[in-house]
Parts: structure tokens; sequence; C-alpha cells
């Protein structure tokens, strides 16, 4: 398993991290979900206690991240809000949730207004460090913190993997999107299985 990394010795190792490592996920279904359970208990942008469960029915798109991201994030929020404008009234079949992987500066209110600059549709998810722990182990993400007084650049660093998942209406995992898969790519895969 791809070990945590402990200290970040410079901000352009968030390029490395981001495309990280992860697991080659076999053809079964058992296989994919022994690596991606995608089990979480956190709170919605609204401040609501919210499952896997609570979105039970619709296919969910799932990203993990944080809202001061310089680049990852938002390049992958935008091919999101992207693809699901291309899927027009399907789109409302689809349920994009935002993780954050910095709970200490992302409030519920910070990631309402930086989730919906990108799509109305999309939920930021937040909570304790123990909730936002074993939801991204349970889509076996890696991600860390190197606070100001760790880093040499003096600022918070984060880092984090970079992987959209795509979880059937039961919240199984079915596939992945790497960093820089285009809004086209994504909305083509979706509407496979919207049909």
């Amino acid at each position: 398993m791809f070990a945590r990394v402990a200290k970040l010795h410079s901000h352009s190792l968030l390029a490395c991290l981001a495309l990280a490592w992860f697991p080659a996920v076999a053809s079964t279904a058992t296989n994919a979900e022994s690596i991606v359970s995608g089990d979480f208990e956190l709170v919605d942008h609204s401040g609501r206690t919210v499952t896997q469960k609570t979105y039970a029915g619709k296919y969910r798109l799932v990203f993990f991240g944080f809202t001061e991201c310089p680049d990852v994030c938002p390049t992958t929020l935008l091919q999101v809000a992207r693809a699901l404008n291309e899927l027009d009234d399907r789109a409302n079949e689809i349920q994009t949730l935002f993780i954050s992987v910095d709970p200490k500066n992302d409030s519920s209110q910070r990631l309402r207004a930086y989730v919906h600059a990108f799509h109305e549709s999309i939920i930021g998810l937040t909570g304790s460090d123990e909730q936002i722990a074993n939801a991204a182990s349970s889509f076996n993400v890696t991600y860390g913190i190197k606070t100001a007084d760790e880093s040499v650049s003096g600022r918070q660093e984060v880092y984090h993997s970079a992987y959209l998942f795509l979880m059937d209406r039961d919240g199984k995992f079915l596939d992945i999107f790497g960093f820089g898969a285009q809004a086209t790519q994504i909305a083509s895969e979706l509407q496979k299985y919207l049909k």
C-alpha cells in the first residue's frame, strides 16, 4: 500500500502526490469493493450529518480536496461542472461530493460557497479529523497537511490524491478518473450508466 508521506519538502511535491499511485483495480466487483468501499459519515455544507446511504438512488462523483487548492481541485471541479451541464436533465441523477481534507479551514459555509461557484448541485462535505481520515481510507485516498511552522515556504501545505471516483446508485465503486480527465470524457462515461 502507498505509504503516507510524513513531510513535504516543497510545494511542487503536490503535483507528484496528486498523481500518486492507486492500486490497479481488477475487473471483479468484489476486488474493487475491497479497495474502495466508499463508506463515510460526514457533515454536508448545510450542517446535516450524511452517509453514503444519504445519496442512495443517485450515481456519485466523489473527489477529495480543499478550498484553497491552487490547481488540482478547481480544475477537476470545473470539468465535473461542464460534464454535468453536458448531461442536461440527466445531471439530476448524479450527486457530486467534494470532501475536504482540510476541515480546520474548510467550514460548512466556506465549502458551500466554494462548490457552488462551480455548480449548484455539488455538495461539500467536512467533518472531524477522524471522520475525514475514515472517509479517505474507505476510498484509498492519501492526504496530509504540513503546518506553516513545518513548511519551508512558511505557509500551510496540503497534499491529496487527485482521483475522481464514480460510485453506483448503491454507493459501490464503478470507475475512477485520473487528474486531467476532461468534461467530455466524464460525461461520456456517465451516459453509459444512465442509459
